[in-house]
């Protein structure tokens, strides 16, 4: 039986941002059965164990951990975590300090199949058989960053919707384009897993997901030291091994691939927030302003001053634009 989240204390209340959106926030009872965009800020909030829905969770302030019966993921306003459907989990919020809100993407049941299905059948097949069935697709349950394809779409899904009230049919077209990134993600997870050292396919798939265990000890800590053999460690996996396997999936280090997430942390910071430069650089786990400066316009072309800037004048930019539909 499905348990209903119940807050601990501090009543979860829907964001503005949501108001006027057709699928936001709907009873728990009708997750599942349509798309919907759920959103929620507290500081102490927790569930007990429920069956979810194929769903993309992301922070937009603070964060959060969800726990399924094999891992523990801390989702924080740098990544997402991708949960499947009718897979057990725990969440809990418990931020003295500030709220937390939540924004998350519930799928309806059978939507990413039939786009699975719609972009890999041909078109005499569809028509002939516009109900055809597709067995349910899994992901690999991970943390993500934000600063890719699919964290993008979130952030311009979130701003729309920012932006006034959306329709149910554009509302599906986000979905899609959502579901579309995923299963291009998915693509792209079997071709890392093809590049592992193993000869065995099974070795293979529990090698990766080994390596996705640290990446994900990586992610939820990148403002912390952290030595290589932490990293291994959380992936069940020798120092050298893991940090080969590491470079064979992802085309880098981990050293590489952590510092890559740091600046991109440091940009939204740049972005969205006013802290200062100095304040920015140790926030995302640097040691040295005068390192932190360099790796940045190494990285990003110029330098975190400038880049603030000309964001700033892009954003006002587009604050004057009309919202535009999926």
């Amino acid at each position: 039986m499905t348990t209903t989240p119940r807050p601990t204390s501090r009543t979860v209340r829907a964001l503005p941002l949501l108001r006027g959106l057709g699928p936001g926030n709907p009873p728990p009872g009708r997750l599942g059965r349509e798309n919907a965009v759920y959103s929620g800020t507290s500081a102490h909030y927790s569930t007990g164990e429920v069956e979810g829905w194929l769903s993309i969770k992301t922070m937009l302030s603070g964060a959060a951990v969800w726990e399924t019966r094999e891992r523990r993921f801390i989702v924080d306003e740098n990544c997402y975590l991708i949960l499947n459907d009718r897979h057990r989990y725990t969440l809990r919020m418990d931020s003295p300090q500030q709220d937390a809100t939540t924004f998350v993407l519930f799928f309806r049941r059978g939507f990413i199949e039939e786009v699975f299905r719609s972009a890999t059948s041909p078109a005499a097949r569809l028509i002939d058989d516009p109900e055809g069935h597709v067995e349910a697709l899994g992901f690999f349950e991970r943390l993500e960053p934000l600063s890719g394809p699919l964290g993008e779409l979130m952030r311009r899904f979130r701003r729309r919707l920012e932006a006034g009230p959306v329709s149910l049919l554009e509302s599906d077209a986000w979905f899609t384009r959502a579901a579309e990134k995923m299963l291009r993600e998915h693509r792209k997870t079997d071709a890392a897993i093809a590049r592992l050292p193993a000869l065995r396919p099974a070795t293979r798939v529990e090698l990766y997901r080994r390596v996705l265990r640290g990446r994900d000890f990586l992610l939820a800590r990148p403002a912390e030291r952290i030595r290589l053999d932490d990293a291994a460690r959380e992936a069940c996996l020798s120092p050298y091994h893991f940090h080969r396997a590491f470079r064979g999936a992802f085309g880098c280090t981990p050293h590489e691939y952590l510092t890559r997430h740091r600046l991109d942390g440091a940009s939204r910071l740049l972005r969205e927030t006013s802290r200062s430069v100095t304040d920015v650089c140790f926030d995302v786990g640097f040691e040295s302003l005068g390192s932190f400066s360099s790796l940045f316009r190494r990285h990003m072309g110029i330098s975190p001053r400038a880049f603030r800037g000309a964001h700033g004048r892009i954003r006002k930019i587009e604050e004057e634009l009309v919202p535009v539909s999926a």
